[in-house]
């Protein structure tokens, strides 16, 4: 029994190192505080009207807003794992893992099928990635003004 959870494990491991290898962060936007929103094209899983995918958001200034308790150090940057409905445009917040300024792991926590159902405010930078999420490839515009390249943006690692 240890065995195969060993095996479980190193299969686990192995399967989670490589998407984060696999990443390709693009730049979807970019809000009036200076807020950065990516996204990475490689994780995007659609089934019917149902879309999974990682967000990555950069702070320039503190923004603990993701976190549901107080941590000793501000976070500049959170990865954020979603599953959305892209017709309701409602989304789940699966996971998230918040950096300070030197990208260092603050907290990671899973909520899994238990996150927060919420529709973002029309308009929102929030919206705009989830729409980006939820447009096929080929329909996709890149915005000159936030375009990047489609390298990892530092400490976004999953």
């Amino acid at each position: 029994m240890k065995y195969i959870a060993n095996v479980f494990l190193t299969g686990l491991l192995c399967t989670v190192s490589s998407t984060a290898i696999a990443a390709e962060w693009v730049s979807v936007t970019q809000n009036d505080v200076g807020d950065r929103f990516f996204i990475d094209t490689s994780s995007i899983l659609r089934k019917d009207d149902n879309v999974w995918y990682w967000e990555y958001r950069e702070f320039p200034d503190p923004n603990n807003v993701f976190l549901e308790e107080k941590v000793d150090k501000p976070i500049h940057g959170v990865v954020l794992n979603w599953s959305a409905n892209c017709t309701s445009k409602t989304q789940r917040l699966r996971q998230v893992t918040a950096y300070d300024k030197e990208r260092e792991v603050v907290k990671r926590v899973s909520y899994g099928d238990t996150g927060d159902l919420t529709q973002p405010k029309a308009g929102s930078s929030t919206v705009k990635v989830l729409t980006y999420a939820c447009t096929p490839k080929q329909g996709r515009t890149t915005n000159p003004a936030t375009a990047t390249d489609q390298s990892q943006p530092a400490g976004a690692n999953q």
